[in-house]
């Protein structure tokens, strides 16, 4: 059996990364490493793409996974940096077709699609106890611009219970470290997330409509909608596609003059099955190009 290394620098959330070794684990030898560890003797190395200039070995398959683009500030510079000072592998993988465009690759090196999806347990609980008014679950950096969801939230409903799930940013926490009805509740494991989602009567999806947030698929608005949750958010060119496939509750955030009243989302259960990592990775077609 051959044996396959993801390589990633943890410093982003990947909860691709164990669906990968799940689906894979019957066909390879997988393992799970980091940039700075010994990888010649491995017959395929996965990169989760920063910045790598491994020299391979002779008999290794190398891939390059852009599993986002760069995040501001100087987001196109990085990516043009990315594209220009990476080694070339035998495989590359996009999220979707717009984003290997933006990154421009001139060579033949064959890609695959691999959008982002959901673990199993990301389902709506009916009958769960209701919390708290508004929950964001995902990041919370300076250039993801929440303050100015959170801001008009508040404006139409100051007392409104507010989560917020995942790593904060100090400026946040400093902006409202005086409102009582905003707890910041630290980095949850992937597994716990949809057991505070359906404690939330709304969901917040806040993505800035800059580069490169337009183009990639807004993995909490999946889990939102998986949990039955209605979402108060803003639109971009992603989120509208999204919404003119599968309607939903979503309060446009910039147009929202009182406060809803929730109403849950209906997924259906075949979408769901779309949606899961198990059906994302297979629908890349992998089996088609690594070696077996």
């Amino acid at each position: 059996m051959k044996s396959l290394c993801f390589v990633h620098q943890s410093k982003a959330q990947l909860p691709e990364l164990q669906a990968y070794a799940d689906y894979f684990r019957q066909r390879y030898q997988v393992v799970i490493n980091t940039p700075d560890a010994n990888l010649q003797g491995y017959d395929i190395v996965w990169f989760f793409m920063g910045y790598f200039r491994y020299q391979p070995q002779p008999h290794q398959f190398i891939v390059h996974e852009y599993a986002s683009l760069s995040t501001p500030p100087l987001a196109r510079l990085k990516d043009q940096l990315k594209q220009r000072l990476n080694s070339r592998p035998d495989l590359r993988v996009f999220q979707n077709p717009h984003q290997s465009e933006l990154l421009s690759f001139t060579d033949d090196v064959p890609v695959r699609y691999r959008d982002m999806g959901l673990s199993s347990h990301f389902i709506s609980q009916h009958n769960s106890e209701k919390k708290c008014d508004v929950i964001y679950a995902g990041a919370m950096d300076k250039s993801r611009q929440l303050e100015k969801a959170l801001d008009i939230v508040l404006k139409l409903r100051p007392h409104a219970s507010i989560w917020l799930v995942g790593q904060p940013s100090a400026y946040l926490q400093q902006r409202y470290q005086h409102y009582a009805n905003i707890r910041f509740m630290g980095p949850v494991p992937n597994s716990q997330i949809p057991q505070l989602l359906n404690q939330a009567r709304f969901g917040l999806n806040y993505v800035p409509d800059v580069y490169p947030y337009s183009f990639q698929t807004s993995t909490k608005l999946l889990e939102y909608a998986a949990c039955g949750l209605p979402v108060i958010g803003n639109k971009n060119s992603w989120v509208t596609h999204f919404l003119s496939q599968h309607p939903m509750q979503y309060h446009d955030v910039h147009q929202l003059t009182a406060w809803p009243q929730p109403q849950a989302a209906n997924i259906s259960a075949q979408t769901l099955a779309a949606w899961s990592w198990q059906q994302r990775i297979a629908d890349a077609g992998f089996e088609t190009i690594l070696p077996g």
